[in-house]
């Protein structure tokens, strides 16, 4: 009898001892899960605050000029690099140009105002190539903006493009050059231009790598020249960039 009792207490120390163990497994489990998981949100939290930083870093750039942001608060702070979109002899943007949708491409450089200047690409060149990401024959829709003498005039055309998407030697010949756009009729794709000589400057790129508490989060933007009034322009008028 006294050895069954001593067996029944050995067995009731070893289920004690292994319920311990499996409690102390769950907590530590759950303990682990908890620090994981406020270690997520706390990341997050920093993430958005970076991203917010770099964002207002572009801000304070277009509207200062400065390339320095920051303060001392937990706002953080911002890293700011800027670059020229442009003077280059094959220009894209990468971005998708939906059907009925239109990308465009200057040929006349801009003043330190946003002004059109007077350096036009047609003087050095006379014809563009023209290519969609789309490797396939289609339908584009191509409006040239131009200046002769004092007038403004636009040569509207559809043109189609070869089996690897694109429309060659693209004549720049009526008066100098001011505006690209086309337009795809039939399948959306990437826009390229090319040319012999490097074109004007579009606008800039702006990089802005927000910080906060050794998390970085990194935005760019295209800040290109706008255009408005492509399709109400048959002759005198303006093309002017803002």
């Amino acid at each position: 009898m006294k050895q069954k009792m001593e067996n029944k207490k050995g067995q009731v120390v070893l289920m004690v001892l292994l319920a311990s163990a499996l409690v102390l497994t769950l907590g530590l489990s759950a303990s682990r899960i908890t620090t994981t998981e406020t270690k997520i949100d706390t990341d997050q939290e920093l993430l958005k605050k970076a991203f917010n930083a770099a964002e207002s870093g572009i801000d304070y750039y277009l509207a200062t000029g400065d390339k320095t942001y920051g303060d001392d608060s937990s706002d953080g702070s911002a890293d700011l690099s800027v670059t020229n979109l442009g003077d280059v002899k094959s220009l894209s943007f990468n971005s998708v140009t939906l059907v009925g949708g239109y990308e465009y491409f200057w040929l006349v450089n801009h003043n330190s105002d946003g002004s059109l200047g007077s350096t036009y690409y047609s003087a050095s060149a006379n014809t563009v190539d023209i290519c969609s990401s789309k490797k396939e024959a289609g339908s584009f829709k191509v409006d040239y903006f131009y200046l002769n003498g004092t007038t403004y005039g636009v040569s509207r055309q559809i043109l189609e493009s070869d089996g690897n998407g694109c429309i060659s030697n693209f004549s720049l010949s009526a008066g100098s050059s001011l505006l690209l756009t086309i337009s795809p009729i039939d399948s959306a794709g990437k826009i390229e231009i090319k040319g012999n000589v490097n074109f004007p400057v579009q606008g800039e790129q702006i990089s802005a790598t927000g910080k906060v508490e050794g998390v970085n989060n990194t935005v760019t933007i295209l800040n290109r020249y706008d255009v408005f009034l492509t399709e109400g322009i048959v002759s005198g008028g303006d093309v002017t960039s803002k």
